[in-house]
């Protein structure tokens, strides 16, 4: 394999290992980390619609659609009428904010232990160059 396939398949195998570790550590709170990115983004955002919350993540819609109907039926997003009639924005429920703190305390220390042992400067050069790959990224893809 050429340096650059490696380092593609690596990155690509460590946000896999990261996510199932995370989705084992929030499964008994009854979310994933797929969701869990939802709901930070919209503890940030307030509220978004389906399409906009697609497109800051980076996520199929079809995919955001499906965590969306699962959230729902958790109680833990509520859709509302947005500016546009046709489109609904998408905001958490009381019963997610009471819940977040704790997720989020589970995420912090999942966060915290996979780091544990990687320097903080080593932490700035990754994602110094994490930023650049994404921006190539978005440009080779036109985005």
């Amino acid at each position: 394999m050429e340096c650059s396939e490696l380092l593609l398949h690596q990155l690509f195998q460590t946000v896999r290992i990261i996510s199932k570790g995370l989705n084992k550590n929030l499964e008994s709170h009854g979310i994933y980390s797929s969701e869990w990115s939802i709901i930070t983004t919209l503890k940030e955002k307030k509220s978004m619609t389906q399409g906009a919350l697609a497109s800051y993540l980076n996520i199929e819609p079809p995919a955001v659609s499906k965590s969306l109907v699962k959230l729902e039926q958790k109680g833990l997003i509520m859709r509302i009428p947005g500016d546009d009639k046709r489109e609904k924005k998408v905001i958490l429920t009381e019963k997610a904010e009471e819940q977040y703190l704790t997720w989020s305390q589970i995420v912090g220390h999942h966060r915290k232990a996979i780091l544990a042992n990687v320097p903080k400067e080593k932490q700035k050069e990754v994602t110094t160059l994490l930023k650049t790959i994404f921006q190539s990224a978005q440009q080779y893809e036109g985005l």
